[in-house]
C-alpha cells in the first residue's frame, strides 16, 4: 500500500508541475492607431513574425509568449510604430509568437535573429532581416530587401516593377513572379529566380548554382557571376541582347548552335559571344569552374 501511495504522489507532483509550466505560457495583445503611410517596426529574438496588411488605420499586435519572454513593448511616436519582444537581461531564452496587422500601405521593418519571417498584403515598403530564420514575403511595387545568413529567402511577386535586394549566405533564395531591378546574391545557397519583365538583373554566387527564366525589357542589363557554381539563363527579350560568357575551367553552352572558342591560344578557359535579335541589351555571365548554359526562350 505503501509503495502504490508513493507512486501516486508522484504523478500528482508530476501532473502539478506540467500544469504549473503550462500556465507559465500567456498570451499578449493590444491594437494603436496608425497613421496612413506611416513605418512599423517589428524585432524578435527566437519563435516567428508573421504580418499581414489590412484596410484599418490602425496596428494590432497578438502574441503567444513562453516564460522566458519578459514582455511585448509596443510604442508610437510620429509616424512610427515600434514592436519589439524583449526579454530579462540574464536569459537569452524564449521564444514569442508575434501576429501584426498593419495597414497595408505601411514602410515595414522587421528584424530577427532565430525567428522566421512572413509577410503577405503588404504593399509599401519592406525590409525583412534574419539571421538563422527563414523569410518568406508577398510584394508589390515597392521596395524590398530580404536577408538572412543561414535560413532561406522566398519572394512572390505579381509582376509589378520594383527594386528588390535579396541575399543568403547559405540558404538557398527562390523570386517568383518578380519584376523590375533584382539584386541577389548567396555564398553557398541556391538561386531560382523567374522575372516576369526585369530592367537589370545583377546577381552573384560563389558556390551556389543560379537558375533563371524570365523575359527582359528593352535595353535591359543581365549580369550573373559564380566562382564554382552553374549558371542556368533562359531570358528572352524585346530587342534582344548581345551576350558575353565565359568560364575558366566549365563548359558553355547554349540553345542557338554558336560553338564556344578558346579565350586565348594559349589562355585557359572558354567564352561564347554574339548577339540575339538587334542586340538592343547585353548579356555577361562568368563562372570560374563553373558550367554556363544560356537561351533566348523561356
Amino acid at each position: 500500500m505503501s509503495m502504490s501511495f508513493k507512486v501516486s504522489g508522484s504523478l500528482l507532483l508530476l501532473c502539478a508541475s506540467m500544469v504549473a509550466g503550462a500556465s507559465d505560457d500567456r498570451s499578449f495583445e493590444r491594437t494603436v492607431a496608425a497613421q496612413p503611410h506611416g513605418v512599423v517596426d517589428i524585432s524578435n529574438v527566437a519563435g516567428s513574425i508573421e504580418v499581414s496588411g489590412w484596410d484599418r488605420q490602425e496596428v494590432s499586435v497578438r502574441a503567444e509568449l513562453e516564460s522566458g519572454v519578459e514582455n511585448v513593448e509596443v510604442g508610437s511616436e510620429g509616424g512610427r510604430i515600434t514592436i519589439k519582444v524583449v526579454l530579462p537581461h540574464s536569459s537569452s531564452h524564449g521564444e514569442a509568437r508575434l501576429h501584426v496587422q498593419i495597414p497595408k500601405d505601411s514602410e515595414l521593418d522587421v528584424s530577427a535573429v532565430s525567428a522566421d519571417i512572413q509577410v503577405r498584403g503588404v504593399l509599401g515598403v519592406q525590409r525583412l532581416s534574419a539571421v538563422s530564420g527563414d523569410v518568406t514575403a508577398e510584394i508589390a511595387a515597392a521596395d524590398v530587401e530580404a536577408k538572412t545568413v543561414s535560413g532561406e529567402v522566398r519572394i512572390k511577386g505579381h509582376d509589378q516593377p520594383a527594386r528588390l535586394h535579396l541575399s543568403s549566405v547559405s540558404g538557398d533564395l527562390r523570386l517568383e513572379h518578380g519584376a523590375g531591378d533584382l539584386e541577389a546574391g548567396t555564398v553557398s545557397g541556391t538561386m531560382v529566380v523567374s522575372l516576369d519583365s526585369a530592367r537589370s538583373v545583377r546577381a552573384h554566387s560563389t558556390s551556389g548554382d543560379l537558375r533563371f527564366e524570365g523575359k527582359l525589357t528593352r535595353g535591359a542589363t543581365f549580369e550573373a557571376s559564380s566562382v564554382s557554381g552553374d549558371l542556368n539563363v533562359r531570358a528572352s527579350a524585346d530587342g534582344g541582347y548581345a551576350y558575353e560568357a565565359s568560364s575558366f575551367s566549365g563548359d558553355i553552352s547554349d540553345c542557338f548552335d554558336v560553338k564556344p572558342e578558346r579565350s586565348g591560344e594559349y589562355a585557359p578557359g572558354h567564352r561564347l559571344q554574339g548577339s540575339r535579335g538587334e542586340g538592343a541589351g547585353h548579356m555577361h555571365l562568368k563562372t570560374m569552374s563553373g558550367d554556363i548554359q544560356l537561351c533566348d526562350r523561356n
